[in-house]
């Protein structure tokens, strides 16, 4: 079964798809290591202080509170009436006079008393001059004003204003400024600069069960392409089969490239793997296997190549990642395959004009033509294999999804060749690749 979908628009280009691969794993690295800073700990134990109701409340009380709705400011108010009341004054006019204060110290000592005695009075001069004082006027005025309302409120909230829990208190939201004076402001101040703080934004913007997620893919195969020789990497040329009798090295007679024991397998100086279909400089046959004859020699135009890490890499599930670019009439095909012939997953797979992915078991097929792909041009090509299913990635967009019917362990292979009746040249360019275990 043929399918076909189209490469979206907001699809996002190779660069950026390899920008987000790495950034994904630095995102990882990042999210742990303030995961486990003091700044975020130090973030949480306030978060825990400032966003609670009370504290916001006693936040807004003191930047909206006016200090005139205060009692504070109501018993100062109270206070400076009192003293500067008509009674108040008068009465610190005449206790301010010699002789009513004279009269005033007499009148907190004991011989106070004798004054109701007119014999004691008439015998002591002293006893005479106190009821002389007594009775004169600015002592009457200065017991009258004494005894008013004013002065006795005078002295009642003078008693509360100099006290200093008072005052301090009374300093305290006497200021417009009061909230930024507080323990409270300090651990709001720091509270909103970590809760700014790149790395805390960073932090929060993550979604920690992706995070774990991604955690869960390690890497178990990558091939950065930037070896010399074959010997030197995890790929070896020619098909694998499970049974060693069969012949690995050998091209196939329906088709017009033969197949050239890595000699079209290279690593370019700027770290891409190629394998490539060329015109043959030799006119000599060479074994090709024909389904009804078996083992022949035949003469063929073109060269082609196949490389496989069989014995070097394999694995049942994983993530499967490619940057790769198909360029020329030649088909290329980038591939998971088995120890015998059928099932191949096809990662991505070149016709010389379009790319296909899916899977070919013995009996059907699964493909989707993904159309939009550009001759030349890289793209990541990724391939999830689970238990359930197979999903192919064109960069981040899925492209085909069909049932896991896999059985064993699948290996990365990669083909140029030339189908029977198609001529020309044409190459796979392999940036890098990559298997992840879930």
């Amino acid at each position: 079964m043929k399918h076909v979908t189209q490469l979206k628009a907001e699809t996002l280009t190779t660069k950026q798809m390899e920008d987000r691969i790495h950034q994904v794993s630095g995102d990882i690295r990042r999210y742990r290591d303030i995961e486990h800073s003091s700044e975020l700990a130090e973030y949480l134990d306030l978060k825990k202080i400032v966003e609670t109701k009370e504290f916001q409340d006693y936040k807004q009380e003191l930047l909206n509170t006016k200090y005139k709705d205060r009692e504070e400011y109501r018993l100062i108010t109270a206070y400076e009436k009192a003293k500067n009341s008509w009674h108040h004054r008068w009465f610190k006019f005449y206790s301010g006079m010699g002789g009513v204060n004279e009269y005033i110290h007499f009148a907190e000592t004991n011989d106070f008393a004798k004054l109701k005695d007119p014999e004691a009075v008439k015998a002591d001069p002293r006893l005479k001059k106190m009821q002389r004082l007594g009775n004169s006027f600015a002592v009457k005025r200065y017991l009258i004003h004494k005894e008013s309302d004013d002065v006795k409120e005078y002295y009642r909230l003078r008693a509360i204003v100099n006290n200093t829990e008072f005052r301090d208190r009374n300093h305290f939201w006497k200021n417009p400024k009061r909230w930024y004076t507080t323990l409270q402001s300090q651990q709001d101040g720091k509270y909103e600069a970590l809760k700014n703080s790149q790395d805390i934004q960073f932090f929060l913007a993550q979604d920690p069960k992706k995070i774990a997620e991604y955690e869960k893919y390690q890497e178990i195969f990558a091939d950065a392409c930037q070896w010399n020789r074959m010997s030197d990497s995890q790929w070896k040329t020619g098909f694998y089969y499970g049974n060693n009798k069969l012949k690995n090295d050998h091209s196939y007679a329906n088709e017009e490239a033969a197949m050239n024991g890595g000699r079209n397998v290279a690593c370019t100086p700027d770290g891409h793997l190629t394998v490539s279909v060329k015109k043959n400089d030799t006119t000599d046959p060479s074994p090709a296997w024909d389904a009804k004859k078996g083992f022949t020699m035949k003469k063929f135009e073109y060269t082609g190549d196949v490389i496989q890490t069989a014995e070097s890499f394999r694995a049942a599930e994983g993530m499967f990642q490619v940057k790769a670019s198909f360029s020329g009439k030649a088909n290329g095909a980038i591939c998971l395959m088995t120890e015998n012939r059928l099932p191949i997953v096809r990662m991505a797979q070149w016709d010389g004009k379009q790319l296909a992915v899916g899977v070919t078991y013995d009996k059907f097929e699964e493909l989707t033509v993904v159309e939009g792909i550009k001759d030349a041009q890289d793209y990541v090509f990724t391939a999830i294999i689970t238990k359930e299913d197979i999903t192919w990635y064109v960069n981040n967009q899925e492209v085909a999804r069909a049932a896991n019917k896999l059985t064993g362990k699948v290996f990365p292979t990669v083909i140029a060749f030339l189908p029977e009746g198609v001529k020309g040249t044409g190459s796979i360019s392999i940036d890098w690749f990559k298997v992840y275990k879930r």
